[in-house]
This record gives C-alpha cells, structure tokens and sequence, in this order.
C-alpha cells in the first residue's frame, strides 16, 4: 500500500470517529441524562405515594381506632341493656311465680258451702253458714267467711237470723264478728249496722257503726246497741245521740 491511500484510510477513520463522537454527545448522552430525571422523579413520585400512603394509613387507623372505641362503646352499652333486661325478665318471672303460689295457697285454703252448729243444754243452737271460707293465716282459730247467714234458734223463742257480706267465726269459743252490710232479723225487726260483735255464750249481740232500728210504729238511728238475742232486749248506750222517728 502507498503513503497516500494509507494517509487517506488514516484521515476517513478519523472522520468517523468525530461524527461517532457528536452524535454520541448531542444524542445519546442527553437520552440518559432524560432517562435519569423520568428515574428520579419516579423516585420522588413513589417516596411522596409511600409518604401519602403512611399519612392516610395513620388518617385509616386513627379513623379505625374511633370507630372501634364508638364500637366497644356501643356494644358495652347494649350489654348493660341487655343485663337490666334480663334482671327485669327475671323479676318479672318471679313475681308472677310468687303470685301463682299465693294464689295456689289462696284456692287451696278456701273452701266452699260452710256450715258449723254449736248447741247448748237448754236446747238452744247457734248455725252460722257461708258460701266461702278460708282459714285466717295469722290466726288459725279464726276463719273468714263471705256470704253469710247466722241463725240462733230456741224452742221457746223465735229465730233470730243474721246476714251479712263478710264474717269472722272463731272455733276456739264459737263467737263470730259480722261486718259489711249487716242486717238482723226478728219478730217484724229489722237491725241494719256496719258491724255486729256476737258472744254465743252469753247469748249478747252488740251492734256498731250507722246502726238502725225500724219496726212498724218507729224507726231509731243509733250509734251503738247492744241485743240480747234470746229475750230479744235491746240496751242504747246513754251516751250517744238517739233519733227516733215514728212510723
């Protein structure tokens, strides 16, 4: 090979590494320097996300941990609810149990169709009936009587009967305590009180409470008398105020 084409090969190699050389500067250096800002403001972009993301997970939790407090809250509310509910289901259950056993007690103890007679040598009785009639529970001796009827009989004497809406007869001495409604009859009398005290063996019936005396000639308000119920005389207590009207 010549000096010349050999000088000729020398100055077209440099050529080409010149224009490698500025296409390489203006091209594809400025493509990396691009690539490495899009890298690095991905980067900023990702670290800001993951910034944002702690942030809303701490908002989230906050927001969470609230509900959850507004959730215990409620749920211990509804509980205490439920318990007081619950207590007061049970109360109720045994109330109403309480009652039916006392109602029980009640039915067991009442009995119905009641009729006792006490006689005496003279030939004298006393009969006292009722409809009801249950054993007195603070005093068993006693028996509460609804509907009543006394009837005190002799053989030489006429009958005086008794009504009233409650009574109560004691077994231990036979004496009875009419109340409610009290009328007593005998020989064309009528007797009307609110309450009237019987003692059989001494054969005295005291009347009390808006007492009335009427027969066909007079009619007599009183406070209180007292009858004997086989001579069928009547004592009024001096002290009360006496009004008699005639028929």
């Amino acid at each position: 090979m010549s000096i010349k084409s050999l000088l000729q090969l020398i100055l077209f190699l440099l050529i080409i590494i010149i224009i490698g050389g500025i296409y390489f500067v203006y091209f594809y250096s400025g493509s990396l320097k691009k690539q490495e800002i899009v890298i690095n403001d991905f980067k900023i972009d990702q670290s800001n996300n993951l910034a944002n993301q702690s942030t809303n997970q701490e908002i989230l939790e906050g927001i969470d941990s609230t509900e959850k407090d507004k959730l215990l809250s409620k749920n211990k509310k509804k509980d205490v609810q439920k318990k007081i509910q619950e207590e007061n289901s049970n109360k109720i259950e045994k109330e109403k149990l309480k009652k039916i056993k006392k109602d029980e007690k009640k039915i067991v103890n009442l009995t119905k169709d009641i009729e006792y007679v006490t006689t005496n040598k003279k030939g004298e009785f006393y009969k006292i009936l009722a409809k009801y009639g249950k054993t007195n529970l603070e005093n068993t001796n006693i028996l509460n009587l609804s509907e009543v009827e006394g009837i005190v009989s002799s053989d030489t004497r006429s009958d005086v009967k008794i009504i009233s809406k409650n009574a109560e007869y004691n077994y231990s001495n036979q004496n009875s305590k009419f109340y409610n409604d009290v009328v007593i009859t005998y020989d064309e009398i009528i007797i009307k009180c609110d309450n009237l005290d019987l003692n059989i063996n001494e054969n005295i019936a005291v009347c009390y409470n808006n007492v009335t005396v009427q027969d066909k000639k007079s009619f007599m308000r009183a406070k209180k008398i007292t009858l004997n119920i086989l001579t069928k005389d009547i004592s009024i207590n001096a002290e009360d105020k006496i009004d008699i009207t005639a028929n």
